[in-house]
């Protein structure tokens, strides 16, 4: 064969854009959807949405420009939805201290993936799908999670039928019972895993694909997996650093090829090995069930500020965080976001007693509303898709946005009249 001959044909393979059938009926459902069918694929919490559209977008517009740059000029184009698709939606969310509302708001979270959109022609702001928790905190409290998902139902009751708590007509509407039933059926859904090390819960995420398609052990048969909850990825971050610092020591006077052998064939314990496996089979659930990723982290180590980058002056409210896990999981979110409780401004100094008494009632209100407040974690910024930076200056409080944790539920919108 003649060079010229060999580099057509190596032109024309390059023009082939090789796909699996999975992916081809992934692309044309895409291409298809009804405008009320491409608005179910978003989470259905609109501050949220709007930043997944913001980072989602740019970094398929990221990818785009780059498979282009590398491709033969006649190859064809990615579609949109391919570029999306090859980063779905994955988010974490850490809190500078204990407390902070990540739970809270993944309790939150699936309490509405599971509930359905409506229930006896009214709207109860559900997603009707299923869900996997994985509890690796051991902390899961489900009579909270019962209490976050009726509090779902009775507010967007409320909110269809505009009207208050003082108002009788939403629980009219709906008996107690009938809300009982509802939730019972609905907290069905959500799947709940309790691994007890990191190497349980690699092997918990190798199997949970054989158990959702398995039909006979679950009742979310004809539901899609909405999501996958991890709370919390950093729970076995010390035990597992003491183990690897333990088999370091024991790889002393050892031959680096014999180190690699072991590595590569699982033999010996190795942090980053495991979870860097652990991110593999993550993607994997998504690439099976076309799911989003939720899972929460702690924030150990505050990146120092840097004054002089470009925007500094934008950022406010929680610090950044370097991530602690070791890679990728630092670059393995779409979408990072620290939480925390908004805080109460003390008392000046030169308070005096009678200030503090005056003042009391006031604070006791604002600590009664239960603020909390979500930032975009701005790490690593720099390495940003061109465009991303300004995109998330101009959204509202450069894409913050509050929510409330009360007793009766956590709520993406301040109606106190409805809980007071």
């Amino acid at each position: 064969m003649t060079s010229g001959a060999a580099a057509l044909g190596q032109r024309l393979l390059d023009e082939i854009h090789e796909e699996g059938l999975d992916e081809l009926l992934h692309d044309l459902r895409a291409q298809n959807l009804s405008p009320a069918e491409s608005n179910k694929s978003r989470l259905g919490v609109k501050d949220l949405d709007e930043l997944l559209d913001v980072f989602l977008n740019k970094r398929a517009e990221h990818q785009d420009i780059s498979v282009t740059e590398h491709a033969s000029p006649t190859a064809p184009r990615p579609t949109a939805s391919y570029a999306r698709k090859k980063n779905p939606p994955v988010i974490e969310i850490s809190s500078p201290n204990s407390g902070g509302g990540k739970s809270q708001l993944i309790y939150y979270l699936a309490a509405l993936f599971v509930l359905p959109s409506t229930f006896k022609g009214r709207k109860t702001g559900g997603r009707d799908g299923a869900v996997v928790l994985l509890d690796t905190d051991g902390k899961l409290d489900i009579r909270r999670l019962y209490q976050i998902a009726q509090g779902v139902v009775w507010h967007s009751l409320r909110a269809d039928l505009k009207v208050g708590v003082e108002d009788a007509t939403a629980e009219e509407a709906m008996s107690e019972n009938e809300i009982q039933s509802l939730l019972h059926d609905s907290l069905q859904h959500i799947h709940v895993f309790r691994p007890q090390t990191s190497s349980s819960l690699l092997a918990t995420l190798k199997s949970i694909d054989k158990y959702l398609l398995d039909v006979t052990r679950h009742h979310s048969a004809g539901r899609p997996l909405h999501s996958v909850f991890l709370d919390s990825a950093s729970a076995f971050y010390w035990q597992d650093r003491m183990r690897d610092e333990v088999a370091r020591t024991e790889e002393i006077g050892r031959s680096a090829t014999d180190i690699a052998n072991d590595r590569d064939q699982r033999k010996k314990f190795h942090m980053n090995v495991l979870y860097r496996d652990l991110v593999v089979e993550l993607r994997r659930l998504q690439s099976i069930f076309d799911c989003s990723l939720i899972f929460t982290t702690w924030g150990l180590f505050r990146a120092p500020p840097d004054r002089n980058a470009p925007y500094a002056h934008l950022w406010t409210g929680p610090p950044s965080f370097r991530p602690h896990l070791p890679p990728p999981w630092g670059k393995f979110a779409n979408l990072r976001l620290i939480v925390q409780r908004d805080a109460v401004r003390p008392y000046p100094v030169t308070s005096s007693l009678a200030d503090i008494e005056r003042d009391a009632p006031i604070r006791q209100a604002v600590v009664r509303q239960g603020k909390f407040s979500a930032w975009v974690d701005t790490w690593g910024k720099e390495d940003w898709p061109s465009g991303l930076t300004s995109a998330l200056r101009s959204m509202p409080e450069n894409g913050g946005f509050p929510f409330w944790i009360r007793e009766d539920g956590v709520f993406m919108d301040d109606l106190m009249s409805d809980v007071s």
